[in-house]
């Protein structure tokens, strides 16, 4: 199924698949993978496939740990 036919975090299914957290991140399939296989993402390994409960998910996206990375912004005059 689509994650745009999701209407709220509430709809979203218990197991997210790859794609699901790709599209709610909005990154490439790559970063998601990337992501996906590190070590501080709760990844479920079923053979081949990769998913994620939504509530481990969601904690993990919510960690006080994550650091908001800032780019510097330059402007030429």
């Amino acid at each position: 199924m689509d994650i745009n036919v999701y209407s709220s975090w509430e709809t979203l299914p218990l197991i997210l698949q790859a794609k699901d957290v790709q599209m709610i991140l909005g990154i490439s399939k790559g970063k998601t993978y990337e992501i996906m296989n590190s070590v501080g993402f709760p990844t479920i390994h079923l053979n081949k496939r990769m998913v994620v409960s939504k509530d481990k998910f969601y904690e993990w996206l919510n960690k006080d740990e994550r650091k908001i990375r800032r780019r510097a912004i330059y402007v030429s005059k």
